[in-house]
């Protein structure tokens, strides 16, 4: 069994940070990632809100970040983790071949958007449709937009999208949102906000770009028909952490709290980026949570 320092799990700009750092710092180190190095960033038609780039094309700044990785000669291993157990002061990671054992591990596995399940929905994402309104939310200003989703989450990113709108149309399947009364409020003080409840979206409307949204109400099935040009299902993430699920060291939603050097409780075990439990999941903060999980990583390695 092929033995490191420490394994870090996802090869996004969080995992990639992580194992830089500690690359430089002279540790054994790699990275785990059974899909595409960069993570969600190769999803994103194009990035505008990175420190350095004005505009960039999602898997462009990707490939940047696996250059970075590649550069520092950091070992990949393009393989899923089935599942971590510890075994004495150390942890060994199941993959699909082969087992590995580390000293600790690094999660930067992220998250995937908990999506409508509509035939057309993978089609139409970029053409109008988003799952992040403060990333593209200023594609749109000026235009006519939906949000759909009740949450905290739903509602800070509609009230951000109230201020860019023409109008911004909200669509809840509940009477009542399970987000905050505040933020209730400050949404419904907008003059170019809608909110329309209890309702369901039934389809999206749209060949090649989103042309609109066809919704019922709840209680009386009624139909409406929306003319909009951008759509945002908000309903939320699903962490990417089904594999720790025997460690203890998930929260009700599935994300892994941390401490404030990004170790979970379990001592060895250290999480960043969009698994953690937090509102806001953007580049930087992923990078930052790399660099400061590898010197928490560094300090725990000393320790032992």
């Amino acid at each position: 069994m092929n033995k490191y320092d420490v394994l870090v799990i996802g090869a996004g700009p969080c995992g990639i940070s992580t194992a830089i750092s500690l690359k430089k710092a002279g540790k054994k180190v790699a990275v785990i990632e059974g899909s595409t190095p960069g993570g969600k960033i190769n999803i994103a038609p194009r990035v505008d809100n990175y420190p350095g780039e004005h505009e960039i094309p999602g898997p462009d700044l990707a490939f940047k970040f696996f250059e970075r990785l590649n550069n520092e000669d950091v070992e990949m291993i393009p393989e899923f983790v089935k599942s971590i157990s510890k075994e004495g002061d150390n942890f060994v990671l199941s993959l699909d071949s082969q087992d590995l054992e580390a000293k600790a591990v690094m999660i930067a596995t992220g998250t995937q958007e908990r999506k409508m399940g509509f035939a057309n929905e993978d089609k139409l994402f970029g053409h109008g449709l988003s799952y992040c309104a403060l990333c593209d939310g200023h594609f749109f200003k000026g235009q006519d937009i939906a949000v759909i989703g009740g949450g905290n989450v739903a509602l800070k990113e509609a009230i951000h999208l109230a201020g860019l709108a023409h109008h911004l149309y909200v669509i809840h399947r509940r009477n009542e949102f399970r987000g905050s009364l505040k933020n209730v409020e400050e949404l419904k003080a907008f003059p170019n906000v809608t909110i329309l409840t209890p309702y369901v979206p039934v389809e999206f409307l749209g060949e090649e770009k989103v042309t609109g949204l066809k919704i019922q109400n709840v209680e009386t099935k009624e139909e409406k028909i929306l003319e909009i040009q951008g759509l945002f299902p908000l309903i939320g993430q699903i962490p990417n952490t089904q594999f720790v699920e025997n460690l203890d060291i998930l929260d009700e939603y599935k994300t892994i709290p941390v401490d404030k050097n990004m170790m979970s409780r379990l001592p060895g075990i250290f999480a960043g980026g969009d698994v953690l439990p937090r509102i806001i999941r953007q580049i930087y903060l992923a990078e930052h949570d790399g660099m400061v999980a590898a010197k928490g990583i560094l300090a725990y390695l000393e320790s032992k």
